[in-house]
C-alpha cells in the first residue's frame, strides 16, 4: 500500500510539473485543430528527397509533406497503427516508420485521424518482405524428427499457403507449425541440399545445406584424414543416439567456477608429425586443414558443428575456446605444445579465437539430449582467452592449419559443473 501511495504522489507531482512546463514552454508541441492535407510522401534521406513514394516496406522511415499535419492524432497503415513522435511533427512535415507488423486486413490505405475523429485517407501500398531463412536447429536432424527453421516473414496466406522443402523434398503441410519467425516441422526423408520456403510474398533458399558435406574438417567417420591429435587427449567415440555415424565425446570432467584448465575436455587437431614440415603433409594424420579446404574467402565463411550436451551433465562455466592457427604457431622443433592457446600474459600469443558461452544467459546450458547446430562466423573469431579483444587476427588461409576446441577460461564466472560434450561434423562453410 505504501508503494502505491508513493507512486500516485509521484504521478501527481509529475503531472503538475508537466502542466507548468507546458505553460513555460510556448514552443512545446500542441495538437492543432482542423484536418490535415497530405501533398506527398517521400524518403527521409535528403539525398532521395525528390523521390515520391506510393509504397514502402514495413519499418521503412517516411516523411509526410503537407499542411496542418500537427492536427494528426493517429496514423494507420491498413489495420496497423503507426507510432507518432511529436518531436518529428510540424505543420508541414511528419516523420514516422511503417508499422513492423504484417497487416491482417489489406486496404492499401493510410488513415490520418484527428482528435475529433475526422479521417483523411491516402493510397499507399505496404510491401511485405519475402521470407528470410537464417538457421536450422540441427542441420543433420534425422528424418522423422522435429526440427525448426528460424528466420522472418513466414507468412501463411489462405489463398497462397506457405510451402517448405528440404533438399528438394516437400514437407507435408500437416507437419508444419508456422509463426512469423520460425517453422517447426517433421523432417522428411531427404539427401543433401538447401532448405526452401515460399510464401505469397516471395521465396527464400538457405545458405546452409541440410546434411551439409561441404568443407568437412572431420565427421569422425573417416571422410577426411583429420583426427584428434595432440597431448593428453581423453576423447572417446560413440554412435549411440547419433545423427550421422560416429561422434566424439569429451567428459564428464569437472570445471570450476572460473572454467580453469581441464585437459580432459580438450579436443585438439594439431597438424604435423615428428618428421618434418607440417605443411608438406598432403594426406594422413596431421594434414593441415587448409591443405584440403579452401579458406581463401574465410571472411564470408563460418565454422559449424553439431553439439549435444546431456541434461544430466549441464555446462555452467568456462567459454568454449575455438582456435584456428597456422602450423608455424602451433608446431615447433619439439612438435606441438599448448602455448599458442594462452594469453600473452601467460606466455602465449593472444591469437584471436571464438568464445562460445551459451550458459551465460541463464547460468546453465544443455541441449536436452538433442543435437543442435552451432554456427560461428569467422568474423567472430576476435577474442583473447580472457574475453578481451584479440591481438593477432585471422589473416590468411594458412592460419587455418590447426584447430583446438576447449572449454576453458573466457572471463565469465560460472558455477562448478561436470559437463559432457559430444561433437560431430566439424566444418567450414559459406556464410552468405
Amino acid at each position: 500500500m505504501k508503494n502505491i501511495k508513493t507512486y500516485l504522489a509521484a504521478l501527481a507531482l509529475a503531472s503538475a510539473c508537466f502542466a507548468t512546463s507546458c505553460e513555460d514552454q510556448p514552443d512545446a508541441f500542441r495538437l492543432a485543430d482542423g484536418v490535415p492535407v497530405l501533398h506527398y510522401i517521400r524518403p527521409v534521406d535528403v539525398n532521395s528527397a525528390d523521390s515520391l513514394l506510393t509504397e514502402a516496406y514495413m519499418e521503412s522511415q517516411l516523411c509526410f509533406v503537407g499542411d496542418n499535419l500537427r492536427s494528426i492524432h493517429e496514423v494507420w497503415f491498413n489495420d496497423q497503427k503507426a507510432i507518432l513522435n511529436t518531436s518529428f511533427m510540424t505543420d508541414h512535415t511528419l516523420i514516422l516508420s511503417v508499422p513492423k507488423n504484417i497487416p491482417g486486413l489489406v486496404s492499401d490505405k493510410i488513415y490520418m485521424i484527428t482528435a475529433a475523429k475526422d479521417t483523411v485517407t491516402a493510397d499507399f501500398h505496404v510491401l511485405v518482405p519475402g521470407p528470410a531463412i537464417t538457421s536450422m536447429s540441427c542441420e543433420y536432424a534425422l528424418a522423422g524428427s522435429e526440427a525448426v527453421i528460424y528466420g522472418d516473414y513466414f507468412v501463411d496466406d489462405p489463398n497462397v499457403p506457405l510451402t517448405l522443402s528440404v533438399a528438394g523434398v516437400n514437407v507435408d503441410r500437416k507437419d508444419i507449425k508456422i509463426s512469423k519467425t520460425q517453422l517447426s516441422f517433421k523432417v522428411p526423408e531427404a539427401g543433401e541440399g538447401p532448405v526452401c520456403v515460399s510464401t505469397i510474398y516471395g521465396e527464400a533458399e538457405s545458405v546452409f545445406n541440410y546434411k551439409d558435406s561441404r568443407g568437412i574438417i572431420t565427421d569422425f567417420d573417416g571422410t577426411t584424414d583429420v583426427v584428434p591429435q595432440g597431448w593428453n587427449i581423453a576423447a572417446s567415440y560413440s554412435s549411440e543416439n547419433g545423427i550421422s555415424g560416429n561422434y566424439v565425446v569429451l567428459g564428464p570432467a569437472t570445471l570450476d567456477e572460473d572454467g580453469s584448465w581441464q585437459e580432459a575436455l580438450k579436443l585438439p587437431f594439431w597438424c604435423g608429425n615428428w618428421n618434418g614440415d607440417p605443411m608438406s603433409i598432403t594426406s594422413g594424420a596431421g594434414i593441415p586443414i587448409c591443405n584440403f579446404i579452401d579458406f581463401s574467402d574465410f571472411k564470408n565463411m563460418a565454422f559449424k558443428f553439431e553439439l549435444c550436451i546431456p541434461k544430466s551433465n549441464p555446462w555452467m562455466s568456462g567459454s568454449m575456446q575455438i582456435v584456428f592457427t597456422s602450423a608455424a604457431r602451433c608446431a615447433n622443433d619439439s612438435w606441438q605444445n599448448n602455448t599458442y592457446i594462452h594469453t600473452a600474459a601467460s606466455g602465449g600469443l593472444d591469437l584471436c579465437r571464438a568464445l562460445y558461452t551459451p550458459w551465460a544467459e541463464s547460468g546453465s546450458f544443455d541441449t536436452g539430449d538433442q543435437w543442435i547446430t552451432v554456427t560461428i562466423p569467422f568474423s567472430e573469431f576476435k577474442y583473447n582467452a580472457d574475453g578481451t579483444e584479440g591481438l593477432i587476427p585471422l589473416q590468411s588461409p594458412e592460419d587455418f592449419a590447426s584447430l583446438i576446441i576447449w572449454p576453458w577460461s573466457g572471463g565469465a564466472k560460472g558455477t562448478e559443473c561436470t559437463p559432457i560434450f559430444k561433437y560431430d561434423n566439424l566444418r567450414a562453410v559459406p556464410n552468405r
